[in-house]
């Protein structure tokens, strides 16, 4: 079984953090074109951090997961092939009552700490893994356990697939607002 910790997208995440941290705190937080960087890369966490949060009280629950239906598998290439055409969503506010929690993922803190977001994330990941382990040990890992709130219930390995777009996705408009700064 991989680890998230040691994944690709760990490794690209990490090395991402990395290439702007010799961004300046005004490029980081300039609004000029919607999300701030910082605000971008929060988000992301913040889905990631709320999904594993989610997650794991849905498997103390096993028999209310549902199999994935092939129609999700559809939905999850389409939303991304759709995005990849350039369109763009809201952040989804209903993500807060899908999740159980206050916290909407459009929703940012006064200040956003780039080293501290950083260990953050390396902290959701690590916890992410031991939630990965629980999936594998309870064999759920095929099972619709998260609710995405457009694609639909996702297995594990679609909401990985999942976490990789949305995080290049995000990327990609950071790369873009910084070839304007």
């Amino acid at each position: 079984m991989r680890k998230l910790s040691d994944s690709k997208l760990e490794i690209d995440r990490l090395a991402y953090f990395k290439s702007i941290s010799k961004l300046s705190l005004a490029e980081l937080n300039n609004k000029s074109h919607g999300w701030s960087i910082l605000q971008h890369l929060y988000h992301c966490w913040l889905v990631e951090s709320l999904a594993k949060q989610y997650i794991t009280k849905k498997i103390l629950y096993p028999e209310s997961i549902n199999n994935v239906s092939v129609v999700t598998y559809f939905r999850s290439f389409l939303i991304q092939f759709i995005w990849k055409l350039g369109y763009k969503a809201k952040a989804p506010t209903m993500l807060a009552t899908i999740i159980l929690a206050p916290k909407i993922t459009a929703n940012f803190p006064e200040d956003i700490d780039l080293n501290k977001l950083n260990s953050d994330w390396v902290e959701s990941r690590e916890s992410f893994d031991e939630l990965i382990s629980k999936l594998h040990e309870l064999k759920l890992e095929n099972k619709g356990f998260y609710r995405h709130p457009f694609i639909g219930r996702i297995n594990l390995r679609l909401t990985l697939s999942f976490f990789n777009f949305h995080f290049n996705h995000h990327r990609s408009l950071i790369e873009k607002m910084i070839s304007k700064l």
